[in-house]
Order: C-alpha cells, then sequence, then structure tokens
C-alpha cells in the first residue's frame, strides 16, 4: 500500500460547501464569518434543491478529479465535472452504498436501463440514503446538472479566498517533510490525520492525504476503487496571520472537548475498553451522528483514537494525552 499527498485546493473548494465547514472555532472568526456570509447567498441562490441535500452530495465530486492531475483548482474541477458522462459522476456517488457486489452489478444493469435491476437497487440500499439513490437514478443527468450548477454558484466566492488556502495547504505539506521521512505508512496516516488508524482495507492499493483549510478540525473521507482518500484538517502552524496573544488552538480544542458532560462519558467508557460508535450510542442513549460529533471532536483534541480496520472502526483512549492534560495549560499560562 502507498501513501501519497495530495495538494490541490479543489478539495477545499467541495469541503467548504458541507455543513460541518466552519461549525467549530477551528477556523478564525473572519473566515467563519465569510463562510456563514457565503454560504447563506448560496443557499438563496440554490432555492429548492435542499429536498436532494444536493449540496452535501456535491462534496463527494472531488473523488473524479483523484485520477486527474491536470484538474488542479476549484474552476478545473468545475469544467471537469460539466463534461463527464453523468453515469460516471453517479457511480462515484453512490460508490460507498455499493460495496456488495450484487449492488453494484445491480447499479450497472440500472444504468443500462433496466426497470428490475433499478427496483432492486432502490429497495437493496441502506435506508439512510434510499431517498439519495432513487433521486439520482431516476434521473442521472438532471442531478448531475444539480451538481454542476452548485458548483458554478459557489466557485466566484470560493475563489475570493483560494489563494490564501493554497499557500496554506502547501505549507502543511512542507512542515511533514520529516513525518514522510521517519514514519512507516500506517504511523503517517495517523500522525497526518490527527488520529485516525487506518490499517488495512482489501482492495486498497493506495491512500491519499489531502491537506485541507476547510475540514479542520474533522478529516473527509473520499473513496474509489483501489484508494481512499483523507481530506485531513492542516495543521496549526501552517495557518496564516495567526494571533500572538491568542491561546494555542490546541489547548482550546483540549479544553472545549472536555468541556461537556456527553464527551467525558465517553471518556469514562473508553477508559474501560475500546468500544464501536454504534455501542457508545446504545450506552448512551443517543443518535450516531450525535455520538459521531461528539467523537470527531475529542479526537481532533487528541484524546481518542479512531481505528479503521477491514471495513470496521472502533475508538480508543489516548492515554498520554489524558495523563498530560494538564501540561498544556500550565506551559501557556507559565504556571509550574
Amino acid at each position: 500500500m502507498s501513501v501519497e499527498f495530495d495538494v490541490r485546493t479543489l478539495y477545499d473548494f467541495v469541503f467548504s460547501m458541507s455543513e460541518e465547514a466552519g461549525s467549530t472555532d477551528d477556523l478564525p472568526a473572519a473566515d467563519r464569518a465569510w463562510l456563514t456570509g457565503a454560504r447563506a447567498d448560496l443557499n438563496l441562490q440554490l432555492e429548492g434543491l435542499g429536498a436532494l441535500r444536493a449540496v452535501e452530495i456535491a462534496v463527494s465530486v472531488a473523488g473524479l478529479a483523484v485520477d486527474q492531475p491536470g484538474v488542479s483548482d476549484a474552476a478545473d474541477l468545475v469544467e471537469f465535472v460539466a463534461g463527464l458522462d453523468p453515469h460516471d459522476v453517479v457511480r462515484l456517488v453512490l460508490s460507498e452504498s455499493m460495496s456488495d457486489p450484487r449492488m453494484r452489478q445491480c447499479l450497472e444493469e440500472a444504468l443500462a436501463g433496466s426497470a428490475a435491476a433499478l427496483h432492486e437497487l432502490e429497495s437493496g440500499v441502506p435506508p439512510d440514503v434510499r431517498l439519495m439513490t432513487e433521486a439520482v437514478m431516476r434521473d442521472p443527468a438532471g442531478f448531475v446538472g444539480q451538481i454542476v450548477r452548485i458548483l458554478r454558484t459557489w466557485l466566484p466566492r470560493f475563489q475570493e479566498i483560494e489563494p490564501r488556502v493554497r499557500l496554506m495547504i502547501q505549507h502543511d505539506v512542507d512542515l511533514r517533510v520529516a513525518d514522510r521521512g521517519r514514519l512507516g505508512p500506517a504511523a503517517l496516516i495517523e500522525q497526518t490525520t490527527g488520529g485516525i488508524r487506518w490499517l488495512s482495507e482489501p482492495g486498497i492499493r493506495r491512500v491519499i492525504l489531502a491537506p485541507s483549510y476547510f475540514s479542520r478540525p474533522y478529516n473527509y473521507l473520499l473513496g474509489g476503487d483501489g484508494w481512499r482518500l483523507f481530506g485531513y484538517p492542516i495543521s496549526d502552524a501552517a495557518l496564516d496571520g495567526a494571533d500572538p496573544t491568542a491561546p494555542p488552538l490546541a489547548v482550546v480544542r483540549l479544553h472545549r472537548a472536555l468541556g461537556d458532560d456527553t464527551r467525558l462519558r465517553i471518556l469514562q467508557l473508553l477508559s474501560l475498553r475500546d468500544w464501536y460508535l454504534t455501542e457508545i450510542a446504545q450506552q448512551l442513549e443517543l443518535s450516531k451522528p450525535t455520538i459521531k460529533h461528539h467523537l470527531a471532536l475529542l479526537r481532533s483534541a487528541g484524546l481518542v483514537t479512531l481505528t479503521e480496520e477491514g471495513g470496521l472502526s472502533y475508538y480508543s483512549l489516548r492515554r498520554p494525552t489524558i495523563i498530560s492534560v494538564g501540561e498544556s495549560l500550565q506551559e501557556y499560562l507559565g504556571v509550574h
């Protein structure tokens, strides 16, 4: 398995449209305000597309450019997607729901015009993606037209900040030269993503690490045939225009993560053993999306590790961080 870095602004172009982008104070206040206003304007211009969740679906189209080195920036991606066969876009958007070979075969038969295969496909996918699948498959060309419209609408707004993003993501990769030279593949992925321990997955030959400003503090995962891409949050050191008097963002993340009753309960569970997401949700009687959000904040603070192995995911406590919780605050305050 190879691990490679992919430094292109096209990933932040789509990540910045996601609802999770800018949802925490890991982005500077000025950029959060810009993002809030820009997305509100986008939603007004795209009124009527909300039922499809088309903006969120548009995030996945960046995966189409993974093996297209000539597609570099946001404008390149828009033109590239606009020129694609709609069926290719549909295959990528639905790929995460098509791990079953039978479902993949149904998808191909449905795209070729089989009504029976379409019915089997729509009834066979997980309930949480059924509505999206039905909407996409009933009119692939119309669906892709919506995606292109979204990308074209967002393009001029993102271009306002794209030059800054380009400098920051390149700076992040430059700062990781030593890690790339001394760490093996699994350790490099865990260090770069801030706590995702990706061990193996059948058929995956490449892991791609794409630095992202707007993903902070989360990771975005895209997948395709033989590859997985992590849109990982760039480090604090790669940010431009940092306020020298402000507390370190790592300290803010750590104490923000600890300042919540649910997250403390999760840490208490993890102190006993490793847990799957579903188990934690059942134990605390909360939804899986809610628990996943809390776990993402705990992981970004360095308190938990997410292990991905053979299609299974589980969470572990990062005990060294727990033991040293007070040290970062002492260092910032100068108290010893």
